[in-house]
């Protein structure tokens, strides 16, 4: 099974029409009307180009090119302190190499750059607002880091949003439940690098409220985004909008 970065050589095309860069932010507009949003979360390391292809070809994208503006958000380049401070891009810190092992038993705070979480999370919130749609018409979603910000920022915003689309990350303890935005967290079963089963203790919160939910596991994936992903995504969006 190709990965989406394996993809991109037969996707790519010209993507130059309908783009606009703003501080490594990448936006693609509606061709037509613009109805719905969709904002998306990179993970650790990563840059917003490597889900440009997907996201801009009328096959992979979930949502529907003609009404949708999609924004690829770009995270800051901050040191990581898992990593002796090495420069990347990161939504968060990373406190310490062997986190997971710890959760429950350390602090927050002593597992993750939570302020910076937070300041994510309100610049996230920002963006949301300035969308001049109904909030139900805004879909949020990332990969990794990217989903954790993504269900940090969904479900603490003030209203709910038309969904939220998780991909291979997990919930933090400190995610403030603010609304019912539908959720879809998609997960690989291989993962090493966030573990299904940790992932899945993560968001256990969540079944306990009247929230529409789907966890689904992807059989043989590892840590990556493949065509599955979009393909599930897209049927979590059609229903989310019927």
């Amino acid at each position: 099974m190709l990965s989406l970065k394996e993809l991109i050589p037969a996707l790519t095309k010209d993507f130059t029409q309908g783009i606009t860069r703003v501080d490594k932010h990448i936006y693609i507009q509606p061709k037509k009307e613009h109805k719905y949003t969709f904002i998306w979360m990179h993970g650790l390391e990563d840059v917003p180009d490597s889900f440009l292809a997907g996201f801009n070809n009328q096959e992979l994208n979930p949502f529907d090119n003609q009404t949708t503006k999609v924004i690829l958000l770009c995270a800051p380049v901050r040191p990581l302190t898992k990593n002796k401070g090495e420069m990347m891009t990161s939504w968060y810190d990373i406190m310490i190499p062997n986190w997971k092992q710890f959760w429950g038993i350390k602090s927050d705070k002593e597992l993750w750059g939570v302020d910076q979480a937070i300041e994510s999370r309100n610049f996230i919130w920002n963006l949301i607002d300035q969308e001049p749609i109904p909030k139900k018409n805004i879909f949020i979603g990332g990969f990794s880091q990217g989903c954790c910000m993504s269900l940090l920022a969904g479900l603490g915003y003030k209203e709910s949003l038309g969904g939220i689309l998780g991909n291979s990350g997990y919930l933090f303890p400190f995610t403030e439940i603010n609304n019912k935005t539908p959720i879809q967290i998609l997960h690989g079963e291989e993962d090493e690098v966030i573990p299904y089963e940790f992932a899945e203790k993560s968001i256990q919160p969540l079944f306990k409220l009247q929230i529409k939910i789907e966890l689904i596991k992807l059989k043989g994936i590892e840590h990556a985004m493949m065509m599955d992903n979009f393909q599930l995504m897209k049927k979590f969006i059609t229903n989310c909008l019927s």
